[in-house]
């Protein structure tokens, strides 16, 4: 392994990883321990990648709990991901590889299940080419609510101080070396949207992670807290992922004909419908992400394809003779690299079985006859992850297994207490 010196003035380099819910978590290492950390790695407990989003370690779950002890993985520095953070003179942060304790890459990761995917494009020579859109909102961090009572989506300025906050976040983004395109007010009061530039799909992953976690400390710096939340309010709108996806080989985008969107296109996204419901708990995990998931909202609700129709799940775009699928369902809540690895694999599934996709929807996808319903609740959506053929293929069974655990856990955690909408809705009713 090549050795990476740090940049003059680095006293501590952040050792990162995403656990299970593609939070950032990891270790602080002084500058003089930084030689010995790369080739030694860092112990640390394994919980992160079973744990609940509130970092409750389970008492037990497929992959272990108070009986085993909660046992170790490795963290190992990938050196050549090393960059400095802007916002926080002094310090570095770097990606690491998940192992076990015998130097095997982890069966639990989620970024090494994303490889696994990518290495059978790699067999091929494919470049899948990944860009994600998330959409979040900054709030008070006292009464949790926006700023101000109005929308002002796609305005460049206001009174508020979000003009303020989006430019100082694009700025240090860029210093952090993020390949910022854009950002904007969005279609909720308070909420905002920063997009990247599309790349090769693990950089694209680790580059929005690594945004999702800089946009809540810089938004914390302003006194304020960002959240990714899917449904933070019944009446604005919700937030979503949106997974902007190519293939590419020798130069050459895959979906693209002479006369249109090739074949190859087509059975891929014939494989993304397909498994678009199978794969719904990967990019929605929560009791609130399926809150989003309501009609005449502009979060799909069926499993549609179309055009430039942002009712349907899956978006054909084209731009200058070139294509590419949008795929709308997630939220910006999920562990990105599950989301991709899940998407990428179903399209080329379906191009290995040459899978057609259904009539393309040329109106309102809502109210389309002919359209399957995705899942409208956890439960439904674990049911129909635990019962796809193609998940267990692509993904580790015992990563199925504890995702599903987790993800149950965390229904349990949210629908066993009784809340004040109840309380409320049937006393003196009942």
């Amino acid at each position: 392994m090549t050795e990476s010196l740090l940049p003059e003035g680095i006293h501590t380099v952040e050792m990162i990883f995403a656990d299970v819910f593609g939070i950032l978590r990891g270790k602080k290492v002084p500058a003089a321990q930084w030689a010995r950390a790369q080739h030694e790695g860092s112990h640390i407990p394994g919980a992160p990648l079973y744990w609940g989003v509130r970092c409750e370690c389970p008492d037990e779950s497929p992959a272990g709990g108070m009986d085993e002890g909660y046992p170790d993985m490795v963290i190992m520095p990938v050196p050549e991901t090393l960059r400095t953070v802007p916002w926080r003179p002094g310090i570095a942060q770097v990606w690491c590889e998940i192992e076990d304790e015998h130097g095997n890459p982890s069966p639990l990761c989620p970024r090494n299940a994303l490889k696994d995917v990518l290495r059978e494009f790699e067999v091929d020579g494919i470049d899948a080419k990944i860009a994600l859109e998330m959409e979040f909102y900054l709030l008070d961090r006292e009464t949790f609510q926006p700023l101000m009572s109005n929308m002002n989506t796609y305005g460049v300025y206001d009174s508020s101080p979000y003009d303020a906050v989006l430019t100082d976040m694009m700025k240090n983004l860029v210093d952090y070396g993020l390949p910022v395109e854009a950002g904007m007010q969005e279609y909720g009061t308070g909420q905002m949207e920063i997009t990247l530039r599309y790349d090769s799909a693990l950089r694209a992953a680790d580059d929005a992670i690594l945004m999702r976690s800089a946009v809540k400390e810089l938004a914390a710096k302003h006194g304020l807290v960002a959240t990714y939340m899917a449904k933070p309010f019944d009446n604005e709108s919700g937030s979503g992922l949106h997974v902007h996806q190519s293939l590419w080989k020798d130069g050459k985008n895959l979906f693209d004909a002479a006369d249109g969107p090739s074949e190859y296109a087509m059975h891929y996204l014939g494989g993304l419908q397909k498994r678009i419901g199978e794969f719904s708990l990967l990019g929605s995990w929560s009791v609130n992400d399926y809150k989003r998931r309501q009609d005449f909202t502009l979060s799909p609700t069926t499993d549609s394809w179309g055009g430039d129709n942002r009712t349907v799940a899956i978006r054909m775009i084209e731009a200058h003779g070139s294509y590419r699928f949008e795929q709308r369902d997630a939220c910006s809540t999920s562990n990105l690299y599950l989301t991709v690895a899940g998407q990428l694999a179903a399209g080329i599934d379906g191009v290995r079985n040459a899978v057609d996709p259904a009539p393309r929807c040329e109106l309102n996808a809502y109210t389309d006859p002919t359209a399957k319903r995705l899942p409208r609740t956890v439960l439904e959506g674990i049911a129909a992850l635990e019962g796809s053929d193609l998940a267990r293929k692509v993904f580790k069974p015992l990563l199925v297994d504890t995702y599903v655990d987790t993800v149950r856990r965390e229904y349990d955690a949210i629908m066993q207490p009784v809340s004040e909408i109840e309380r409320a809705r049937y006393i003196g009713a009942v």
